[in-house]
């Protein structure tokens, strides 16, 4: 009885570290292009009482291969210009940054990372973080809450198998207007939003 035991849990054990080993390597299902490189991502300020939304971005993910535990991913916004980045998927997390120009004309001053979780084949959610270069410790647009959906396709010439077409696309792009007719300063949306963003 007590080998019966002993057997049970040796079996037990071993199938919890073969699914763990399992779960731990890519290619992981859903990923990020199996079905479908095209996401959508929403910013909702975390500032804001009522998480306030601001805009809502395109993002293109291009598969960069297996790297040890982890699966990588180059990024390219169909929606704002100059707007593009690395990721990396562990499991069902998504680890994301990315440059775009502010103000316009200085390309890599503005910052972005994301930090989100894939809970179905087409939606995800975390945290988006945005800041601006300065000479001290940087401007903040902000901290917020981040919904993910998957679309579809990327679907403008070559986006499914040329990044750098993609990239061309990207920019010429033009800057992206809110619900008003106002430029978006920013990925995140109007960076007049927040006191002290001029940099």
């Amino acid at each position: 009885m007590i080998k019966n035991k002993l057997k049970s849990l040796l079996s037990v054990s071993i199938l919890s570290v073969v699914s763990y080993a399992a779960m731990a390597n890519p290619p992981f299902y859903p990923g990020l292009t199996n079905e479908g490189n095209r996401w959508t991502i929403t910013f909702q300020d975390d500032a804001s009482p009522t998480h306030a939304q601001w805009a809502t971005q395109g993002i293109c993910f291009y598969d960069q291969g297996n790297y040890g535990t982890q699966r990588r991913y180059y990024w390219i916004s169909d929606t704002y210009p100059d707007w593009n980045g690395n990721a990396v998927q562990e499991g069902d997390q998504v680890f994301m940054y990315g440059d775009f120009q502010y103000p316009w004309g200085r390309p890599n001053v503005g910052h972005d990372g994301m930090q989100w979780e894939i809970f179905s084949l087409s939606e995800g959610a975390g945290h988006w973080k945005e800041w601006v270069e300065n000479s001290t410790v940087g401007t903040t647009i902000g901290f917020g809450n981040a919904k993910l959906v998957r679309t579809g396709k990327c679907t403008k010439t070559g986006f499914d198998t040329d990044v750098q077409t993609a990239f061309r696309y990207n920019q010429q792009l033009e800057l992206p207007k809110d619900e008003a007719g106002n430029v978006l300063q920013s990925p995140m949306g109007n960076v007049s939003r927040v006191i002290g963003a001029t940099p």
